[in-house]
């Protein structure tokens, strides 16, 4: 009896704490390439590929590839696309998300034009800040920023490192609250035919 209280106990405290979990996103916005590698205690278990397109809807998607399998994710706010980015934010486990920390690092140029590059380093920190506001405001997450001029060379990059917390517990709790909301949709949507 003793061992199995024992036993219980570890799994809950396994259960319940939050887990660690490191990322990298890079991305060069000229030669529309980059990568995303995710850490889980300073291993890195995923590493893909990414980069942008525009399909012939007139739809941009984010490609990201991994190995020899690759997904997209539509930036677009439709409800309705299972793709959208919208979507897969209000996913289940999206709400037990906890973003600790985020460093940005960014760097920009354009050769022999000091001029446009000071204005596209200026309208980055304004589009950063804006963009960061509310997820400061939701998570209290530290961030911290680098923004890096460079004037002899055509250069657009992005750097992001974060690390964010979530429970197995909260992913449990989450997936099971939307289950829960789902089903008497589908019972009434039985009962309205």
């Amino acid at each position: 009896m003793l061992v199995f209280l024992v036993i219980a106990i570890l799994v809950l405290s396994v259960i319940a704490a939050p887990i660690r979990v490191g990322m990298h996103f890079y991305l060069n916005l000229f030669e529309n390439d980059g990568f995303i590698k995710i850490y889980l205690f300073g291993i890195r278990i995923f590493h893909a590929a990414i980069r942008f397109e525009h399909d012939a809807d007139r739809q941009n998607n984010l490609i990201v590839s991994h190995g020899k399998k690759s997904d997209e994710i539509h930036l677009n706010t439709n409800p309705q696309d299972k793709k959208s980015i919208t979507v897969l934010m209000k996913h289940p486990a999206m709400a037990g998300l906890q973003i600790k920390k985020l460093s940005a690092h960014f760097t920009a140029g354009k050769t022999n034009d000091a001029f446009f590059t000071v204005a596209l380093m200026q309208s980055l920190r304004v589009l950063f800040y804006g963009v960061m506001a509310p997820i400061k405001c939701r998570y209290a997450v530290a961030i911290t920023e680098s923004f890096h001029p460079v004037y002899n060379r055509d250069v657009l990059e992005s750097d992001f490192i974060g690390i964010i917390q979530i429970s197995i517990a909260d992913i449990i709790v989450s997936f099971l609250q939307s289950k829960r909301q789902a089903e008497p949709r589908q019972k009434q949507e039985v009962a309205n035919t």
